[in-house]
C-alpha cells in the first residue's frame, strides 16, 4: 500500500514538473530529483545513496548539469572533490516538486481527515528515523 501511495505521489509531482516547463526531465529522474537538487553531495556520495555505480551517477550529474539544474563546485572540505549545487533552475524545479508534493498531502488529508493524516505522517517520520538510526 505504501508503494502504491508513493507511486501516486511521485507520478503526480513529476507530471507537474513537466507541465511547469521542466520537460527535459525523464521518468528515470523521478526517484533522484530530491537527492540531486537539494543534498549538496559529492557525486560519489550520490552514487552510494542511490546505489548506483559512480559512472552512472556521474552520467546523471553531467546530464543535470548540461540541462542547467546543477553546477559542480569545489568542496570546501577537500579541494580535489566537487559538490553538487542546485542552480536557480534547479531550485525552481525543487520548489515546484515540493509544492506539488504538499498539494498531494493536502488532498490526502482532506480525503482521510486531518487527524488521521497527521498520525500517518508521524508514523512515517518514526519509521524513517528508526531506519536512519540503524
Amino acid at each position: 500500500m505504501l508503494r502504491s501511495a508513493w507511486t501516486e505521489l511521485i507520478d503526480e509531482v513529476f507530471e507537474n514538473l513537466v507541465a511547469a516547463g521542466f520537460d527535459d526531465l525523464r521518468p528515470i529522474h523521478r526517484p533522484i530529483l530530491r537527492d540531486l537538487l537539494v543534498s549538496n553531495l559529492r557525486p560519489s556520495e550520490l552514487a552510494a545513496r542511490l546505489r548506483l555505480s559512480k559512472q552512472a551517477a556521474n552520467d546523471l550529474v553531467r546530464e543535470f548539469e548540461s540541462n542547467g539544474y546543477i553546477t559542480l563546485e569545489p568542496d570546501p572540505d577537500d579541494g580535489r572533490a566537487k559538490r553538487i549545487v542546485a542552480t536557480q533552475r534547479g531550485r525552481q524545479a525543487s520548489d515546484t516538486a515540493q509544492e506539488s508534493s504538499n498539494a498531494v498531502g493536502r488532498r490526502w488529508a482532506e480525503l482521510v481527515g486531518e487527524e488521521r493524516y497527521a498520525v500517518f505522517e508521524e508514523v512515517l517520520h518514526a519509521i524513517v528515523a528508526a531506519d536512519g538510526a540503524q
